[in-house]
């Protein structure tokens, strides 16, 4: 694999090593001392220098045709935010030595933003809280978008410095001890990459080469994996990958909105960075997992002759659950609402499956996907998406009660897919999160803010949160001082509960042969068996006779209704209970 940007070669020289076809010369300026180091242009469209290996912590500008002075695209730290000088890292690799990853079959997984988790909004604060996600069970943790972006707040999925760490989140030391502690606890640490746009702010890339193409996203222009000079390109990708997965020592990525990943080359983008992520696990001897956002319900995403992707976010159970639960008809909530599609998700993993009309997009997406391995499937209650595009920001146990999202949680984990919990889920955090951003142009403050309001425009006077404000990133931290209340203790309590349950396979086993899903409409009913338990689930709002159901002699592992005696003859309404077998 090529080497890009600046980098040590084997004989301890520093290269540079950039892609600048639209430059006729290309330096780098050393900003305190003004030495230039002349970069040569060669045939493919690459300007390359070797020199003496330059101390850490140096600052440096690219130059362009000798005037144009800017960032480096390729830079790993960006000091002073996207718009000035770039600076030379070293990164240490994070320790392998008694680690194997984790399998993605076993994945219990986390989503978190580091600028949220904690007061302190960095990784020396998240570093402080591992010991806390290995009580709760969790053993892989899915890092949102780390990369560097503009201003001091954002989701991270405005990054324009694909190889930089974000400044704010502190240094490459605080992300190998972040990395090293979560693997001597039995952490994998995966991470949110954006190979489909750039962020609208500090994008310098397009000055030295054509790195979008003629192709949208929602968010700014599509990626040039596939056409002129589209090869500088997809070797930047592809070093991006190798960087964080072997440089830096990430145990896997989760590759966001893949489906607007736009390449029509005999050799996919997405095919040869999972290629490559295979090659790593083999050659360090340890687990890598890949997950994909595509959302189209495609079996290739994750099939060997596709992408090979060890699994994909579905969100038609979260969906079903949803709309059932709370009759909401936002978005793709509006095509859900019915018991069926909640068992139809649960035996067949995929709603939208070519059978049922997607209103959003107006077409009849997704396949069959019975014959999906359950685990190639991660489910939720809610993401940071479906959180934070809500007007609100607001979380189901905020809105709709404990009740109601613990029995949504209860089916999530006691089904045969992979399981995943957004930040605070796990004790029912009651602090919204919200959409924040910090940018520095006014006229993308204001491009924001108006397109916000459009996006709820259909719901009557409601007021939206300043994405802007800092107050609006303060308010969507975790407040953890809650857990040792009442009734988020026992949230936290049950969901420590129901994660062993499923680490130890009593729940949600990864098999459909083994795993029987029935649904009595009548009584709104869904139980799921497995050979060690029986997970009984009450959609319905009057409570049920378990001598009916015919489980009134097994003995009661957890119950979803944390703060409440339990009848030992009925199923309260809206409730889960899990009896072993």
């Amino acid at each position: 694999m090529n080497k890009v940007g600046y980098f040590i070669n084997d004989e301890g020289r520093g290269c540079f090593r950039i892609f600048a076809p639209f430059c006729d010369t290309l330096a780098v300026e050393l900003d305190r001392t003004h030495r230039v180091i002349e970069l040569q242009k060669q045939d493919d469209g690459y300007f390359t220098a070797e020199t003496d290996k330059l101390p850490e912590g140096i600052l440096y500008w690219l130059v362009k045709n000798g005037t144009e002075y800017l960032p480096d695209p390729y830079s790993k730290y960006q000091p002073f935010d996207v718009h000035s000088t770039s600076m030379i890292c070293y990164p240490h690799k994070a320790d392998f030595s008694k680690w194997q990853g984790i399998d993605p079959k076993d994945a219990v997984i986390y989503e978190l933003h580091i600028g949220t988790f904690t007061e302190e909004g960095t990784l020396k604060g998240a570093t402080k809280r591992l010991s806390y996600l290995k009580t709760l069970g969790i053993n892989v943790i899915e890092l949102m978008p780390i990369a560097a972006f503009p201003g001091e707040r954002n989701w991270g999925y405005d990054g324009t410095y694909m190889f930089a760490l974000n400044m704010g989140y502190g240094n490459y030391r605080d992300l190998e001890d972040f990395l090293n502690l979560a693997h001597s606890l039995g952490i994998a640490v995966i991470l949110d990459v954006v190979y489909n746009h750039f962020g609208p702010e500090g994008n310098y890339s397009g000055m030295l080469a054509p790195f979008t193409k003629n192709a949208d996203t929602p968010w700014g222009a599509a990626i040039n994996f596939d056409s002129e000079n589209s090869h500088g390109i997809r070797d930047f990708y592809l070093a991006n990958a190798y960087y964080w997965l072997s440089e830096i020592g990430f145990d896997g990525f989760r590759m966001d909105a893949v489906s607007l990943v736009y390449d029509s080359s005999s050799k996919h983008i997405l095919t040869e960075i999972n290629r490559l992520a295979k090659d790593i696990e083999e050659k360090e001897h340890r687990k890598i997992i890949m997950i994909a956002e595509h959302l189209r319900n495609d079996k290739h995403i994750t099939s060997s002759d596709g992408f090979g992707f060890n699994a994909q976010w579905c969100d038609d159970l979260n969906y079903s659950l949803y709309s059932y639960l709370t009759h909401e008809t936002f978005r793709h909530y509006k095509d859900f609402g019915s018991i069926d599609d909640i068992y139809k998700a649960l035996t067949k993993g995929f709603v939208y499956d070519g059978t049922k009309l997607n209103s959003v997009y107006n077409n009849y997406q997704g396949e069959d996907g019975s014959d999906i391995p359950p685990e190639q499937l991660v489910v939720h209650i809610q993401n940071h998406d479906q959180i934070g595009n809500r007007p609100h920001g607001d979380r189901i146990s905020t809105t709709y009660g404990i009740d109601k999202a613990l029995l949504a949680a209860t089916i999530c984990f006691s089904s045969p897919y992979t399981p995943m919990i957004f930040m605070g889920e796990e004790y029912a955090e009651m602090n919204p999160f919200y959409f924040f951003e910090s940018f520095n142009d006014q006229w993308l403050v204001d491009a924001v803010r108006e397109g916000r309001k459009r996006e709820f425009s259909f719901m009557p006077d409601v007021e939206i949160k300043e994405p802007h404000d800092v107050k609006t990133f303060i308010d969507s931290r975790l407040d953890m001082d809650c857990t040792s209340d009442s009734p988020h203790s026992e949230v936290l309590n049950f969901y420590q509960s129901l994660i062993a349950l499923k680490k130890s396979k009593v729940i949600g086993i990864h098999s459909r042969n083994d795993i029987k899903v029935v649904l009595n409409k009548d009584k709104k009913i869904i139980t799921i068996t497995t050979p060690k338990s029986i997970t009984v689930c009450n959609l319905g709002e009057e409570s049920q006779s378990l001598t009916e159901l015919g489980i009134s002699d097994k003995k009661m592992l957890i119950s979803s209704k944390v703060n409440h005696n339990h009848d030992e003859k009925c199923i309260e309404g809206f409730s889960a209970r899990i009896y072993s077998l």
